[in-house]
C-alpha cells in the first residue's frame, strides 16, 4: 500500500529524495513487521465501543496510512504505550533536547 502522505517542504538532499518516495508499509520485511506488531495483536482481545470525534478518527486513520498499519492496531499501540508509560510528550522531548543543547 503506497501512502498518500507528501511532505510540505522540498527535500534537502539525495537521501531525503529517496525517503520521500518510501512506502512505509514495505519499509520492513513482512516477517519483521509481523514480529513488531505481534505484541499488539496477541493475547485475549475484547471488543470495545468508543465515541470519538470525526477529527480524531480521521487523524488516526491518516497516521495509520502513513505508517502502513490498520488504524485499530495503531490505536491499540498508542494505548499500550500510554499504559506502559512509554508514550512520549513531544513538547517534553523538545524541552529536554533544548536543555541538553544549552548545556554543551
Amino acid at each position: 500500500m503506497m501512502t498518500s502522505y507528501r511532505p510540505n517542504f522540498e527535500p534537502l538532499d539525495e537521501e531525503e529524495k529517496e525517503l520521500q518516495n518510501l512506502d512505509a508499509s514495505t519499509a520492513f520485511p513482512e516477517s519483521t513487521r509481523e514480529a513488531i506488531l505481534r505484541p499488539y495483536r496477541s493475547g485475549p482481545r475484547k471488543s470495545v465501543t468508543m465515541r470519538l470525534s470525526e477529527s480524531v478518527i480521521s487523524g488516526l486513520k491518516a497516521k495509520a496510512d502513513i505508517d502502513g498499519l490498520p488504524y485499530q492496531t495503531l490505536a491499540a499501540m498508542i494505548l499500550q504505550k500510554y499504559i506502559n508509560g512509554s508514550l512520549l510528550d513531544k513538547n517534553a522531548v523538545k524541552e529536554v533536547v533544548k536543555v541538553l543543547q544549552e548545556s554543551r
